[in-house]
């Protein structure tokens, strides 16, 4: 992959990788439609990433999983995830454009930050309810969602999709 630089001043940002982080919600929905939108009048490859979370092998009230049952049920979420894009991506018009899927396991913010990184993607649009003041404000003060970390800790832009 070519080093990646910042426009000259005066200059449009070319967008050639573009990520979608998606929980597969009727927002995330929403903002795939204007991703894939974004892809097809760029000639841009459209990357969608779901990050699931496995809980740790930890006892629970005093009885351990084990590592057998652990590492199955792992697999078992990773394989719904798979389904799930398939379903997701059932009878969209996906038109001429590249289509990467990924799925990985951790935190949605930092896997995401973490994949715009390694991949060098230009750009990520992630989906957001739409909120009232009183939502909004909570948010800031104590319940930061993840397209809220993603926009702060993104190594490229965010286009917020609500």
């Amino acid at each position: 992959m070519e080093p990646r630089t910042a426009p000259a001043p005066g200059r449009a940002r070319s967008f050639h990788r573009i990520l979608l982080a998606t929980n597969f919600s009727p927002r995330s929905k929403r903002a795939f439609h204007k991703a894939l939108e974004l892809a097809a009048d760029l000639g841009a490859e459209l990357h969608l990433l779901h990050v699931h979370s496995v809980p740790p092998p930890r006892p629970l009230f005093f009885i351990t999983m084990p590592e057998e049952n652990h590492r199955r049920l792992c697999e078992r979420v990773r394989s719904r995830s798979r389904r799930r894009f398939e379903d997701f991506l059932r009878g969209e018009p996906l038109g001429d454009v590249p289509v990467v899927t990924v799925v990985r396991e951790g935190q949605p913010h930092r896997e995401i930050v973490a994949y715009a990184a390694e991949a060098e993607l230009d750009l990520v649009v992630v989906g957001e309810r739409p909120e009232t003041r009183a939502q909004h404000v909570l948010q800031h003060l104590a319940f930061e969602s993840v397209g809220e970390r993603v926009r702060r800790e993104s190594p490229c832009p965010v286009l917020t999709v609500r």
